[in-house]
């Protein structure tokens, strides 16, 4: 049944806003009626009706990281697990186990490990006061935009000089064009595994052919 809320914010989060006209649809095509549909359906709505606070929580958490790096269905993980830390009187460890379940099905390793964090960090810091927390974000972000500056200053200051010694040496004559030559051809940097293999194999086939 989470699982299913899970994949409903998911769809929310990438942008289908008109998921929620059709929830009640959904979870009937994945068998799931009466009193764990309508359990399913407050979670949903909850999540939805206290998303700004949900997401001040886990951005609360996140240590070096920004919200919006977050990937979809860790972030819909994320969200529905704060919420029922939150709002509902489940023992947060279940809740917790729940949405590291849900991440192994869905997620990666390294993703469950994170989800794990900031939910263990949003138990403990569930009594701090939104207002705190707004207050100490805000000062985290102003610290981040006073520091930017000096960095993209210094960048600049770099790239300025490096354009004025461009501009102030002698340009050379022109030459008539070379012929290009193969050996000067840098190779592709990122060909993958796969496109190689299928890159080879019709070479392969086309020298059968020939012969």
């Amino acid at each position: 049944m989470r699982e299913v809320v899970v994949q409903l914010l998911y769809a929310y989060g990438s942008g289908n806003d008109g998921i929620s006209k059709f929830v009640e649809e959904i979870l009937e095509e994945h068998k799931i009626k009466n009193a764990q549909q309508a359990f399913a359906k407050e979670l949903f709505s909850g999540v939805l009706t206290n998303l700004e606070v949900l997401d001040l929580r886990i951005t609360h958490q996140l240590k070096g990281w920004d919200f919006e790096r977050i990937g979809d269905i860790e972030r819909a993980i994320l969200r529905l697990g704060a919420y029922e830390i939150l709002f509902s009187k489940i023992d947060k460890a279940v809740v917790i186990n729940e949405a590291l379940e849900i991440a192994k099905h869905f997620s990666y390793e390294s993703s469950t490990k994170f989800i794990n964090g900031v939910l263990d960090g949003i138990v403990k810091n569930s009594g701090m006061p939104l207002e705190e927390i707004a207050k100490t974000l805000k000062e985290q972000t102003s610290k981040e935009e006073e520091q930017a500056p000096k960095e993209l200053k210094t960048r600049d200051i770099k790239t300025f000089s490096k354009q004025k010694a461009t501009l102030e040496k002698p340009k050379p004559k022109a030459n008539p064009p070379k012929q290009a030559k193969f050996k000067n051809l840098k190779p592709e940097s990122k060909l993958s595994k796969q496109s190689k293999f299928k890159k080879d194999s019709k070479i392969s086939h086309q020298s059968s052919k020939k012969g």
